[in-house]
């Protein structure tokens, strides 16, 4: 009985040892490469990019030529709240006033673009701003300019590629009218 006694009780005190101990500075070790807030507005400044912070986001424009056709985006950049990851954002267009003027093929259409977007991007939705967005989610160890600028640059491209999908002014254009070579037969000649 004592034998069990002592082993409950020591068991007791690892438990509250355990509890009571502050195991945040754990969390605290960095990752090789790994950046916090300055350091990534300072990098994107590196890049030729104007940074402006909003808080720990970073905003900023960036410009890109595909074709002969020039791209201008708005983009940000945040690190999460527990510095793991960095998130880089890339902001379409509005969306309109009312939702019920967004089709719901349209969304289905983003939906199924995310599958093909690739490396991580996806789009997503900015409530507070009414905003569509593509997003793209990377892990804060290894970074350098120039795998930030790799990562931007894949942004843009998937923003352009998709183009199609998430333009809000191609939700208002009419669908083509689908014509069938023979019209269906009216329902009393199909009885025949």
């Amino acid at each position: 009985m004592r034998i069990r006694l002592t082993v409950f009780v020591a068991g007791v005190l690892v438990v509250l040892v355990a509890w009571a101990a502050d195991w945040s500075d754990a969390a605290d070790v960095t990752k090789a490469g790994s950046v916090d807030p300055a350091s990534l507005g300072r990098m994107l400044g590196t890049l030729g990019l104007k940074p402006t912070a909003a808080g720990t986001r970073f905003d900023f424009e960036f410009q890109t030529r595909e074709g002969d056709q020039e791209w201008g985006f708005a983009m940000s950049a945040v690190i999460s709240q527990d510095s793991g990851t960095i998130w880089l954002m890339a902001w379409l267009e509005e969306m309109p006033k009312q939702a019920s003027k967004v089709p719901a093929a349209a969304l289905l259409r983003m939906l199924a673009e995310n599958d093909r977007l690739g490396n991580g991007k996806f789009f997503a939705y900015d409530r507070q701003n009414r905003r569509f967005l593509m997003q793209r989610v990377i892990p804060n160890e290894g970074i350098t300019p120039a795998v930030l600028r790799d990562v931007i640059d894949d942004m843009a491209k998937g923003v352009i590629g998709s183009h199609v999908t998430w333009s809000v002014a191609r939700w208002a254009q009419e669908p083509a009218l689908r014509q069938s070579a023979l019209p269906p037969a009216p329902a009393a000649e199909r009885r025949r």
